[in-house]
């Protein structure tokens, strides 16, 4: 499998002000988006924003979307995931799948995407995400 392209780097925050507050002013971050728990429900249903650093993105949650939808327990504050674009999501899970790769997640849409998640060897967690 081979992504199209590195998108975003999430991280789980106490505080989304905080955070916000910091990535604008030590980083020049700039806002691109807020998402709101009530306007969402099962992976859906946190609240996050959406930054750019440089050319990346960098989403900021109150809790991960996969703690939301209860397919994991409670999830430390710090680094959560990061997610690589693929063409095709359905094609990317079955192929990893064939290799033995454990999923998190399988492919469900959230929003504009159809994402799924992957652990390697170590624990990472690594979204794979489809623009529909």
């Amino acid at each position: 499998m081979e992504p199209e392209s590195f998108f975003h780097v999430a991280i789980k925050v106490d505080s989304l002000e905080e955070g916000l507050d910091f990535y604008r002013q030590q980083f020049d971050a700039e806002f691109l988006e807020r998402g709101h728990a009530d306007d969402g429900g099962g992976a859906t249903a946190v609240n996050h924003a959406a930054l750019e650093i440089a050319d990346k993105r960098v989403y900021l949650f109150d809790r991960a979307p996969y703690e939301a939808a209860g397919l994991v327990d409670d999830v430390p504050t710090g680094f959560l995931h990061f997610g690589f674009v693929v063409d095709d999501i359905e094609a990317a899970y079955e192929e990893l799948a064939a290799a033995g790769v454990e999923f998190v997640m399988e492919p469900s849409v959230f929003g504009d995407l159809k994402i799924t998640f992957v652990t390697d060897p170590a624990g990472v967690r690594i979204e794979l995400l489809e623009h529909l």
